[in-house]
């Protein structure tokens, strides 16, 4: 039986996608201004011509991404403990990513880059395919209304991305705590057949989601695909 034919990160997206966030916005400090426009740059990665090596760029041979890194508990955590490692943060949400970099620049971290936008956009064509060891998905807006499944991010074409982006036995960590949404990622990680998942093999941070999961008692699931 011939291999399933899956679609190429440049043809998966033939319409501007669907959102999974919502944008919001607010006043900010004046410490939060000076970061926005005098920290944050100077962490950012761009689009160019060439895709990024991230591994090349911040000259280490791990790269793990922080999607949807919100308040910054994670990639900090993950940079402060593992200098070896190079952490991508990527986030719509201004707040966090200002916390990021202010952090960084504290505590002299050159191993941290940033993302303030859209991720899907970055795994189009912004990064170099097989690159990226781990790409970390933790507690993302599950959209639990029926007419806002589409907007979810567990889906076969962003599968389709993270899958030409890590490098052979790269893989994706998951944690939700909406237990609909993880039956329906399953589902999807399951279709896509190119993946050993695994639900009992990785140590979920305590990030600001997952503390505020915990106070209201809800069930964290998770799991970890590797490809293959």
């Amino acid at each position: 039986m011939p291999s399933p034919i899956y679609p190429q990160p440049d043809k998966v997206l033939e319409h501007p996608h669907i959102r999974t966030f919502h944008a919001r916005q607010g006043r900010m400090s004046a410490r939060r201004e000076f970061a926005l426009n005098e920290l944050l740059p100077k962490f950012e990665i761009s689009r160019s011509d060439s895709p990024l090596d991230l591994a090349e760029d911040l000259d280490l041979s791990t790269v793990i991404v922080d999607f949807g890194s919100g308040m910054g508990l994670h990639t900090l955590e993950l940079a402060t403990r593992n200098p070896e490692v190079g952490v991508l943060a990527i986030d719509v949400h201004t707040v966090g990513l200002l916390a990021i970099v202010e952090t960084a620049t504290e505590q002299s971290l050159t191993n941290i880059r940033t993302h303030h936008g859209d991720g899907i956009d970055v795994f189009i064509d912004w990064l170099k395919p097989s690159t990226i060891d781990e790409v970390h998905i933790l507690f993302p807006d599950p959209w639990p209304k029926a007419r806002q499944h589409k907007r979810r991010l567990i889906n076969q074409q962003f599968l389709t991305l993270v899958f030409a982006l890590l490098k052979p036995d790269g893989r994706i960590i998951f944690a939700t705590d909406n237990d609909e949404y993880f039956e329906s990622a399953t589902a999807v990680f399951s279709e896509f057949k190119r993946f050993d998942v695994r639900f009992d093999d990785w140590d979920v941070p305590m990030t600001t989601y997952h503390l505020r999961a915990l106070s209201l008692s809800h069930n964290i699931s998770q799991l970890s695909a590797r490809k293959i």
